[in-house]
């Protein structure tokens, strides 16, 4: 409870908390802007079934992936310099001197700040949720829904896991450029690679998105909510209607083994950091 509240208290003091309710606040404006253009009905004509659920796929896929990005640029710049920056401005100095293992220091950031972003990922997905099941009349399976919402919240916590601990190695400015650099490429590697599937798809392209997605899993647990999400629609599932997502299509959507990877994937990384910060020379 104590790193909880710290790590609330740093969000509030570095003005990160109000940013990012400012930003969220006007991003959701525009998406149900953009939500009531794209369900609208025309006066006298009846809405085809196929066509509504296409539009109500589509604009949850969209939401969720930017969702997700304002996430990760959240995580990003409120994680970048939690030690090299502390280390360079002689605040962690200070922390230090208390009688507290570095190890509970490192893991007591992570899962302050773990607990912040599980609350703002957890409402960013369901005003996203929301919004398209009213505006779009989207109907799915609730056992669905918390599958895609435990992926969804999941995603930032390897995020963070990633950021604390490039933040052990890296000064502040270059974590936050490697983590950002990191995270965009995998989103192009899964872009590319749903591009490239239209096309009849290439082994070469897929074997890299794979390493990739093995350093940085966004866009893979991206894809399998997505999967889960059309997976849990309470209607017939239409032949073309994954054709019609383009790009987003969940075609190569990770199994179970990899969910599982993705546990060990953070144990590791957690590891990683505290050994990392208990080398770490402060002074």
């Amino acid at each position: 409870m104590t790193w909880i509240v710290f790590a609330g208290k740093e969000l509030y003091r570095k003005k990160i908390a109000l940013i990012a309710l400012l930003l969220t606040v006007l991003y959701l404006v525009l998406f149900n802007y953009v939500l009531s253009k794209m369900t609208v009905r025309p006066e006298g004509l009846l809405q085809i079934p196929f066509q509504s659920l296409i539009a109500g796929v589509s604009a949850i896929t969209l939401g969720l992936m930017f969702a997700g990005m304002i996430v990760a640029f959240v995580v990003f710049f409120a994680t970048m310099g939690a030690i090299s920056g502390e280390s360079e401005n002689g605040l962690m100095l200070a922390v230090l001197s208390r009688p507290i293992p570095r190890w509970k220091l490192y893991l007591g950031k992570y899962f302050g700040m773990a607990f912040w972003l599980f609350l703002y990922s957890s409402v960013m997905f369901a005003a996203i949720l929301v919004s398209v099941h009213l505006a779009a009349e989207l109907p799915l399976l609730w056992g669905s829904v918390v599958k895609a919402w435990l992926l969804f919240v999941w995603g930032p916590m390897l995020l963070l896991a990633i950021s604390l601990l490039g933040s052990a190695y890296l000064p502040m400015l270059a974590n936050g450029v490697a983590c950002a650099s990191l995270y965009g490429l995998s989103l192009f590697c899964g872009f590319a690679e749903g591009l490239s599937n239209m096309h009849g798809g290439n082994d070469t392209l897929s074997s890299f998105t794979m390493v990739v997605s093995l350093f940085m899993p966004s866009n893979a647990l991206f894809s399998r909510m997505t999967y889960e999400i059309i997976e849990g629609l309470d209607l017939p599932l239409l032949g073309d209607l994954l054709n019609q997502l383009g790009p987003f299509t969940p075609l190569n959507a990770p199994n179970l083994t990899y969910i599982a990877y993705t546990f060990v994937l953070l144990a590791a990384l957690l590891a990683l950091g505290c050994r990392a910060f208990g080398r770490k020379d402060m002074t």
